[in-house]
């Protein structure tokens, strides 16, 4: 138990470190929220009692997180960056060209009795597998199959990040977001367009497979895991973006305003209360 709570410290930290230690000083909330957030987290996969908590505080994080992507979004529309200046529009055009490809794509292959019936499958336990991984949790066996669907098995103790991994985190889009940092800037149009690409791909797997039957979201609850997955999809799928068009100083902007307003949400939510 103390090293699974010790593991979710040290993910604070790693928190701390990325949205920056100046910034976290000069807010005792924020500071607070980092700390919390990953404990609780750890916790909740040691005690039911603590999904509960968790579960408010990923409400409040995922509408503070979609409201500053909408933020974002509509910011880039009104500054005229997308209707009034060709560079915008092809900016962003990769990225939606990508995601309705995506949808061609799946009309084409079931036109020929084809699907993404495995490949969904396959990222599925490939989520699993990664979140174990770096949870340092051994990987005893991975398996994937398009109808006999797939299984992962680890040694250790189970978290709710590895149960919801598959249902939370873009992985392909993410990782090719990553990539794209490296990429010269002639080539950066076709990586929005992938990141546009595997974030339908994502939304689709989560809408195909998040069903209250899944064996995943009985061991912490429906009311849990479906805000869980609320949260961590309001939070990667927009970021994946933001990285990929802006890098990692877009991100962390991205992520520091949207957690002052998480912290000034709470604020609000508990002086209601108390």
């Amino acid at each position: 138990m103390v090293a699974t709570v010790f593991r979710w410290i040290c993910l604070g930290f790693l928190l701390c470190f990325v949205v920056g230690w100046n910034s976290i000083l000069e807010n005792e909330v924020l500071a607070g929220i980092l700390f919390l957030f990953p404990v609780l987290l750890g916790l909740a996969s040691l005690f039911r009692v603590f999904c509960y908590v968790a579960l408010a505080m990923f409400l409040i994080l995922a509408a503070a997180f979609g409201a500053e992507a909408g933020m974002a979004i509509s910011q880039f529309f009104a500054s005229g960056n997308f209707s009034f200046s060709l560079e915008g529009a092809r900016s962003i055009l990769p990225f939606v060209a990508g995601f309705v490809a995506y949808f061609v794509l799946k009309i084409i292959l079931a036109a020929f009795g084809r699907s993404f019936e495995f490949a969904e499958t396959f990222c599925h336990e490939l989520n699993h597998a990664f979140f174990a991984l770096i949870s340092f949790r051994k990987v005893e066996s991975f398996t994937a199959h398009a109808e006999k669907g797939g299984a992962v098995t680890y040694y250790g103790k189970g978290s709710p990040l590895i149960a919801l991994a598959p249902y939370s985190f873009p992985l392909f889009a993410f990782s090719v977001a990553l990539l794209s940092q490296i990429l010269i800037p002639e080539a950066q149009w076709c990586a929005q367009g992938l990141v546009g690409f595997f974030i339908a791909f994502h939304l689709m797997s989560v809408f195909h497979e998040a069903r209250p039957y899944q064996t995943d979201f009985q061991v912490y609850g429906l009311a849990f895991s479906y805000s869980a997955i609320l949260f961590f999809n309001v939070f990667w799928i927009p970021l994946a973006w933001v990285l990929c068009q802006g890098g990692f100083l877009a991100v962390r902007s991205w992520i520091l305003c949207a957690l002052q307003l998480a912290c000034k949400w709470g604020i609000q939510i508990g002086n209601l209360i108390f």
